[in-house]
């Protein structure tokens, strides 16, 4: 296997997936760049039995499950850390970053990334992907039954998602005397 030529071919598809899967740029970075790591460690693991995509999309998977365990484990850890120190203040994120978490969590591909992961998966990889049910049911190891039920139901829980927020957003402001003499 040619590791250079399929990094050339597929690296903007699965950085792509990537960003869908974490929403943050530097994350998918490092995820994409990981994934070719281990492609050209372990090359001789692809025995083709499916195509090469679907097997790059899995290790991409599974790394990004492994970071999010991870960074449940150090939130943790950073919590139970500031519970026992209460001296030390909270940092808060520069403006520009609050800003784009803040569009993040309300776009659309920030609501999938609420869903559980059998959903978030099958969802970015068939809608931003653009993966066949088959391909989807390669890549994650499970029939294409189980699939179909996953887009299914993980559409269902978005638009339950999205219905939610729409809701939030038609509530009056907190100080709407305020919003108007500020109009004015």
């Amino acid at each position: 296997m040619d590791v250079d030529g399929v990094a050339e071919q597929y690296f903007d598809r699965i950085h792509r997936a990537a960003l869908m899967l974490t929403g943050n740029p530097w994350d998918a970075d490092d995820l994409a760049q990981e994934t070719f790591l281990v492609v050209a460690r372990q090359a001789e693991r692809f025995q083709g039995r499916s195509s090469i995509y679907t097997w790059l999309y899995g290790i991409l998977l599974n790394l990004e499950r492994r970071l999010r365990r991870q960074a449940g484990t150090r939130r943790r850890k950073l919590e139970a850390f500031r519970d026992q120190s209460p001296r030390l203040g909270r940092s808060t994120p520069a403006a520009e970053t609050s800003i784009e978490v803040a569009e993040w969590k309300t776009s659309l591909w920030g609501q999938v990334a609420c869903l559980p992961d059998g959903q978030r998966h099958v969802l970015v990889l068939r809608f931003s992907e653009g993966l066949r049910y088959d391909e989807i049911s390669d890549v994650l190891g499970c029939p294409v039954g189980t699939v179909k039920s996953r887009v299914f139901h993980g559409l269902r829980k978005l638009k339950e998602l999205i219905s939610d927020q729409d809701e939030l957003m038609r509530l009056p402001p907190d100080h709407p005397s305020e919003d108007i003499t500020d109009a004015v």
